[in-house]
Order: C-alpha cells, then sequence, then structure tokens
C-alpha cells in the first residue's frame, strides 16, 4: 500500500497589525487590513472567502510578495493551480527571491505532479542562506524524488535535512515512507518510531507505524499505533483502516 502524498504548503507571510477598514484610510492600511481578513479566512478553511479579501488587498496594493503569495494560497485552496503559480511567481519577483515563496512554489509544483521543477524550486530556497527552515525544502527535493522513483536520492535529500534539523519530524516520516516500499521494515519502524516520539499527535505517523509493526510481527505495538490513530482522528480514513486492522489482531 503507497502512502498517499502530502507535503503542506509552507507559508511564512508577514503578520502585520491588525486593524479594520475605515473611511479615509489608505491604500496601504486598506491592503493590510484586507491581507488580514485573508488570513483569517484561509485559517478557516475558507479560501473563496479568503480570495475575495486577498483580491481586495491587491486591488489597494498590487505590488506586496505577501499579499501575492495569500492569493496563490487562496488560489490553490480553490485548485485553480495555474493562478497559484502565477502569483507565487509574482510574490517572487517582488521580493527580490525570497526563499520561503521558493519552497512554496516547490510544494505547488509537488501538488501538480510537476517533480522536476519542484526540485529546482525547491532547491532555490533550500541553498538560500536566509532561508530559516532549509530542511523544508530538502524534505521536499526527497519528496520529488521519490514519487520519481529515484529512492537513493530521496534518502539522500532526506538525510540532508536531518543532518541540518534533527527534530524535523515530516523528514523521518518520509524515510519511513521509503524505506517501507523497499521492504526495508526494520528501518521504516526506526523512522515511523522516531516520527511519533517527535510528533505524538501526527495521526499518519501513528497509522504508518501501526502498520510497519503489524508487518514486522509486533502486535502490541501495532495495536498501541491504531488505538492512538483512532484518538486522534476518528473520521479519518486512516482511521476507518486503523479500526479493521484492529480487528484482525484481536
Amino acid at each position: 500500500m503507497a502512502l498517499r502524498l502530502i507535503f503542506p504548503v509552507i507559508l511564512l507571510l508577514t503578520q502585520l497589525s491588525a486593524c479594520m477598514p475605515t473611511q479615509g484610510s489608505s491604500p496601504e492600511q486598506e491592503a493590510k487590513s484586507h491581507y488580514l481578513l485573508g488570513i483569517s479566512a484561509l485559517a478557516e478553511n475558507n479560501p473563496t472567502m479568503a480570495l475575495q479579501e486577498f483580491l481586495l488587498a491587491e486591488k489597494a496594493d498590487s505590488r506586496n510578495a505577501d499579499i501575492q503569495a495569500g492569493l496563490a494560497r487562496a488560489y490553490l485552496g480553490k485548485r485553480a493551480y495555474d493562478l497559484a503559480e502565477k502569483h507565487f511567481k509574482n510574490a517572487i519577483e517582488l521580493s527580490d527571491g525570497a526563499p520561503q515563496y521558493y519552497n512554496n512554489l516547490g510544494a505547488l509544483y509537488l501538488t501538480m505532479d510537476r517533480f522536476d521543477d519542484a526540485i529546482v524550486a525547491f532547491r532555490k530556497a533550500a541553498e538560500n542562506l536566509l532561508f530559516a527552515t532549509p530542511e523544508v525544502a530538502w524534505t521536499g527535493i526527497g519528496v520529488a524524488y521519490f514519487q520519481k522513483l529515484d529512492y537513493a536520492a530521496a534518502e539522500k535529500n532526506y538525510k540532508k535535512a536531518l543532518d541540518l534539523n534533527a527534530g524535523y519530524f515530516q523528514a523521518f516520516y518520509r524515510l519511513g515512507e521509503l524505506y517501507y516500499n523497499q521492504d526495508r521494515q526494520a528501518e521504516a519502524l526506526n523512522a515511523f518510531s522516531k516520527t511519533v516520539e517527535l510528533a505524538p499527535r501526527f495521526a499518519l505517523g501513528q497509522y504508518w507505524l501501526g502498520l510497519t509493526a503489524m508487518k514486522s510481527r509486533d502486535p502490541e505495538r501495532a495495536r498501541r499505533a491504531f488505538q492512538e490513530t483512532i484518538k486522534l482522528a476518528p473520521d479519518s480514513e486512516q482511521a476507518r483502516l486503523a479500526r479493521n486492522y484492529l480487528k484482525i489482531l484481536q
């Protein structure tokens, strides 16, 4: 069973002072106000409302990189990928190549299955010394290589991410994915164990730890992981499968 491809878009948006639109406010104030409302809508998983607010923000300030990135994220939520790409590229241009926007663009390309383009974008983020979290971009490169079935390159980049940040649980999760797909069960079990040690509330990590433990003939460990999966995400597909596996393990 293949693991579902997930790679969250990491948006490092500037936090602006809260203000509401008022009569006579400057274009900059209007832009900030609508931008913040857009961010709030994204947090509430409402990309339509977010898009409306970001478009108003862009109307007031079309040269703001954060607003362009917000538009891109809203379009991504609406699955308008070509428009998301356009606005992430706008954010890159307006910010003079800020690495977080290259990272966002790489994540978008993963969503679009444009793996070679993802590698290029992630590398521009990862190799920029001003990027605060290069481990995220190196992991993204690894995911792209994994999808291209270049497992050696994927492993190399995941380990590079961990060399930079040994506490980055997503890199351990991706290593577990890689090892599981190569039938390297002992290494997969170790990687998923480290994943949930670092992020105990990460339901996918718990689920794949359970599946790997079951395959490794460790039923008690599998039970604990499946039970935790159900507790953390009771309505998820992983929880449904975990309940089925628990019946098998009885």
